[in-house]
C-alpha cells in the first residue's frame, strides 16, 4: 500500500513539473523514471530487468528513422517539397495549410504518424520562418491531422499495430471500421483550427517571395544522394509492412535502413547526432519506466478492474473503454494504454455481446486520446523537440494542451455516436 501511495505521489509530481516547471520535461520524466527504479516497488523494477518495461523496439524505430530523415535532410529534399507546396498554392496561406494537412493525414495511414511528421516538419518550420508567424499554429494542426490521419489504418498509428494483431483483425477489415471516424473527425477538426487559427490566414502571398522563387528541383543539393535515400527509404517502408511475416521487429528495420544509408553517404554517427531528437528518446525511457511502476503497483489494475465491472451493459462498457482509454492515452501515452487494456479486452470480447467492438473503442480512444497532451503520442514528443530545438524556445505543455484536448474531445465524442450506431445496426 506504501508502494502504491509513493509511485502515485511520485507520477503526480511528474506531471506537475511537467506542466509547471522550468526543466525539460525530458529531464524530469527520466530524473522521475530513475527514481522510480530506487522506489523499486517491485523485485521486477531493476537495471538488469529494464528490457521487460523500456520499449526498444519503439527507442530504435525513432532513432532509426531520426537519422534517415536527417540524411535525406541534407540533400535540400524538404527546401523542394516546401519550394512544391507554395508554388501550386500560389502562395495562398489557406491553400497551403489545408493541402500540407490532408497530404500529413493521408501520408500518416500509409506510413505512420511519426515517420511522416519527420519527414514535413522541417518543411513546416520552414514554411513558418518565412511567413514570420509562430510555428506552434501550424504544427500543432499539423500533429493532430497526422494523429487522426494514422488512426484510419492498422499501420498508421503504434496503437493500432498493437490492437490489430492482438484483435487478428485484416487490413481491410480495419480501415473499413475506422475510416468513416477518421474521415469526419478530420473534417470537423480543419473547420475548426480555420476558426481557431485565423491569425495564421492574414500572411499575404508577398510573405513567401523567397519560396516562392525555388524551384523545386534546383533546392536539390544532391540528386545521387537523395535518389539513394529514397530508394532505401521505400525499402526500410516496405520492411514495416513485412516485418511480421519474417519474424523481424520494426526496430531492426529502421536501424538496419539507418546503417545502410550513413554508409551510402559517408556520414558519421557524430555527424548526424544534432538532427537526432535525443530529449524525445530520453522522455519515453522515464515514461515507460514510471507506466511500469505504476502497473506494479497495481495502480493501473485498479483502473482495468472499475472497467470490467460494466460487462453487464455492454454499450455502456464500450463508451466507457472509449473515453477511459482516450483521457489515459492523452497522459501517460496512447501505446502503454493499448499494451495494458489489451488483455482486459481480450477477456471480454466473448463473454460480453458484441464485444467485438471493444476492440474499436480502444483503438479510436487510443489514437485520438493522443491528441491531448506532449506525452499523449511519440509524434507529438518529436515534434516538439524538433520545434524546441529549431526555434530555440520551450513549448508549454499547456499550450499544447489547450488545443489537444479539444481535439481529442472531438475524437472521442464522434466516435461515442459512432460506437452507439454501430451498436444498435448490429445488435
Amino acid at each position: 500500500m506504501l508502494n502504491t501511495i509513493i509511485i502515485l505521489l511520485l507520477f503526480i509530481w511528474t506531471y506537475y513539473l511537467i506542466i509547471f516547471g522550468k526543466s525539460r520535461k525530458s529531464v524530469v520524466a527520466f530524473s522521475m523514471g530513475i527514481l522510480a527504479l530506487f522506489v523499486k516497488v517491485s523485485e521486477n523494477m531493476t537495471i538488469k530487468n529494464i528490457s521487460y518495461f523500456v520499449d526498444f523496439n519503439t527507442l530504435g524505430i525513432l532513432f532509426g528513422m531520426m537519422i534517415i530523415v536527417g540524411v535525406m535532410k541534407s540533400t535540400g529534399m524538404f527546401q523542394a517539397i516546401a519550394g512544391f507546396i507554395v508554388l501550386k498554392s500560389k502562395g495562398k496561406m489557406p491553400l497551403i495549410f489545408s493541402f500540407t494537412l490532408l497530404t500529413v493525414a493521408v501520408l500518416s495511414s500509409i506510413l505512420d504518424n511519426v515517420t511522416t511528421l519527420l519527414l514535413f516538419t522541417p518543411v513546416i518550420l520552414l514554411i513558418c520562418n518565412e511567413a514570420g508567424i509562430k510555428p506552434e499554429l501550424f504544427i500543432f494542426p499539423m500533429i493532430f491531422a497526422a494523429n487522426i490521419g494514422g488512426t484510419a489504418t492498422m499501420i498508421g498509428d503504434p496503437p493500432n499495430i498493437l490492437i490489430s494483431s492482438a484483435s487478428q483483425k485484416s487490413f481491410i477489415e480495419f480501415l473499413v471500421v475506422m475510416i468513416i471516424p477518421t474521415v469526419i473527425v478530420f473534417i470537423i477538426s480543419l473547420i475548426y483550427f480555420f476558426i481557431r487559427e485565423k491569425e495564421m490566414f492574414h500572411v499575404t502571398p508577398e510573405r513567401f517571395q523567397n519560396l516562392l522563387k525555388i524551384e523545386p528541383k534546383k533546392a536539390i543539393t544532391d540528386f545521387k544522394l537523395l535518389k539513394k535515400c529514397l530508394v532505401v527509404f521505400f525499402l526500410v517502408i516496405l520492411g514495416f509492412i513485412i516485418h511480421e511475416k519474417f519474424h523481424y521487429e520494426a526496430s531492426l528495420v529502421a536501424l538496419s535502413g539507418a546503417a545502410v544509408i550513413l554508409l551510402i553517404s559517408n556520414l558519421s554517427f557524430e555527424e548526424i547526432s544534432k538532427e537526432i531528437e535525443w530529449d524525445t528518446l530520453f522522455f519515453f525511457f522515464g515514461l515507460f519506466t514510471l507506466v511500469k511502476a505504476m502497473e506494479d503497483a497495481n495502480l493501473i489494475s485498479y483502473v482495468t478492474n472499475s472497467v470490467s465491472n460494466l460487462s453487464s451493459a455492454p454499450l455502456l462498457l464500450i463508451l466507457t473503454m472509449l473515453w477511459v482509454s482516450g483521457i489515459l492515452s492523452a497522459f501517460i501515452g496512447a501505446v502503454p494504454v493499448a499494451t495494458i487494456f489489451i488483455p482486459v479486452v481480450a477477456s471480454l470480447v466473448n463473454v460480453v455481446p458484441l464485444g467485438g467492438e471493444l476492440w474499436w473503442a480502444l483503438a479510436l480512444g487510443a489514437s485520438f486520446g493522443g491528441n491531448g497532451t506532449i506525452s499523449g503520442s511519440a509524434a507529438n514528443l518529436v515534434v516538439v523537440g524538433m520545434m524546441e530545438s529549431n526555434f530555440k524556445t520551450k513549448v508549454s505543455f499547456n499550450d499544447f494542451m489547450k488545443k489537444g484536448m479539444v481535439i481529442t474531445f472531438i475524437g472521442l465524442s464522434f466516435s461515442s455516436l459512432y460506437l452507439i450506431i454501430r451498436y444498435l445496426i448490429l445488435k
